[in-house]
């Protein structure tokens, strides 16, 4: 049997003040945190729903029960694997002033480029030529343009993460895109003390291959930071997680 509706918001409002009575303010807070998270994808979900509809109608575009269940499971899911490392030495080497474009190319093609395995033995390659691409950008072109004026330092500086990531996130998602599986790997690191940035941020590192071949290994595609928590809850609203998905 399903709970009763709630006709207006000042009943939901008085029915939620009545429960959260029963709590202590600890519980209060993480219930508030998962919900709003819940919450918020939704409406990501929901605009994204919109935006995909082929012509406009008098009916307001609604999240049927089952869409909204999967979410509230995505969101289950990350709190579950959702991790902090924290950031040491190993992972701060490439960090500083003068740490340049050069270093970095250099770095990429020695302790970067090659074959590798993440934690639950997922071949992925890298390849210096398509890899080290992910540290350029040309905003108005929107590619990746291997030009000096290009170079954008916040990802060269972070290149150790790139396997740190891979090799150590169980925080992990997938979706189809076109004919190429994605998968998608999330760590949380905290960044004590460096210059004026988020303590803490989201390290994203995205591999790819065709969603057919079982056999050869993910490609590295790129990878980037995410610190605003609603950037991050907008781009997980698009994918799932891996752990329900036999065939990646």
């Amino acid at each position: 049997m399903l709970p009763s509706s709630f006709g207006t918001q000042e009943e939901i409002a008085k029915k939620l003040r009545s429960i959260a009575k029963v709590h202590i303010f600890e519980n209060v807070q993480s219930i508030c945190h998962i919900f709003y998270d819940v919450f918020k994808i939704a409406y990501y979900a929901l605009d994204r729903k919109k935006k995909g509809l082929k012509t406009q109608s008098d009916f307001p575009a609604i999240l049927k029960r089952k869409e909204i269940t999967k979410l509230v499971k995505l969101i289950d899911y990350h709190h579950a694997h959702d991790k902090t490392f924290t950031v040491d030495h190993e992972l701060t080497q490439c960090f500083g002033p003068n740490f340049t474009e050069a270093d970095a190319l250099e770095f990429f093609e020695h302790y970067v480029e090659g074959d590798t395995v993440d934690k639950f033995s997922r071949s992925i390659h890298i390849d210096l030529e398509d890899g080290a691409k992910f540290m350029y950008k040309n905003y108005e072109a929107n590619i990746h343009e291997m030009k000096p004026e290009y170079y954008l330092p916040y990802r060269g500086k972070r290149l150790p993460w790139i396997k740190h990531t891979i090799h150590n996130s169980t925080n992990i998602y997938t979706r189809l895109d076109g004919n190429q599986r994605e998968i998608m790997y999330l760590c949380k690191y905290d960044l004590p003390n460096y210059d004026n940035e988020s303590n803490k941020c989201y390290w994203v590192v995205i591999v790819k291959k065709n969603s057919k071949d079982k056999i050869a290994p993910y490609n590295f595609r790129t990878a980037f930071t995410i610190f605003k928590y609603n950037n991050l809850l907008k781009r997980l609203e698009r994918y799932q997680p891996i752990l329900g998905v036999l065939e990646a």
